[in-house]
């Protein structure tokens, strides 16, 4: 498992919402808040058995969460980003309620890659007795 490099979804948050000169110190701050409320967000619904930690820096950190889910977090950032009043760069500019559909879409998608494989973990264990079948070594 590949964590995920927050350095880069940073440059990447600095293109989409074009912040240059002066305004890259408050950006840096409201992407930090945004990535929190994403990670708390993803850490209550996804219901994760290890909780995602919450980033206090940009640099050098990497999010304890499987590059799969790359995409997930990165519409979570995005969508908090909104709300915290970033505006896109133009021909960017994507509907809060169409990130807010993408990020919850992406969160049930962990919640279900998760129940699945606990339940290949479970049906790996050749002693469960499946429908009255019986077990292994009976």
């Amino acid at each position: 498992m590949a964590n995920i490099n927050l350095r880069a979804l940073h440059e990447q948050k600095g293109n989409e919402f074009a912040t240059r000169g002066a305004g890259l110190l408050r950006f840096d701050e409201d992407f930090l808040t945004a990535t929190n409320r994403a990670i708390n967000r993803i850490n209550r619904e996804a219901d994760l058995a290890t909780r995602i930690s919450r980033v206090t820096s940009i640099s050098g950190v990497f999010v304890d969460l499987d590059a799969d889910y790359e995409d997930v977090l990165s519409d979570g950032i995005t969508l908090y980003l909104l709300h915290l009043g970033r505006r896109p760069a133009k021909n960017a500019e994507p509907l809060v309620k169409q990130v807010e559909e993408r990020f919850s879409f992406g969160i049930s998608m962990i919640q279900t890659d998760k129940r699945n494989d606990q339940h290949d973990a479970d049906s790996d264990d050749d002693t469960t007795d499946i429908a009255q079948l019986g077990t292994l070594g009976d």
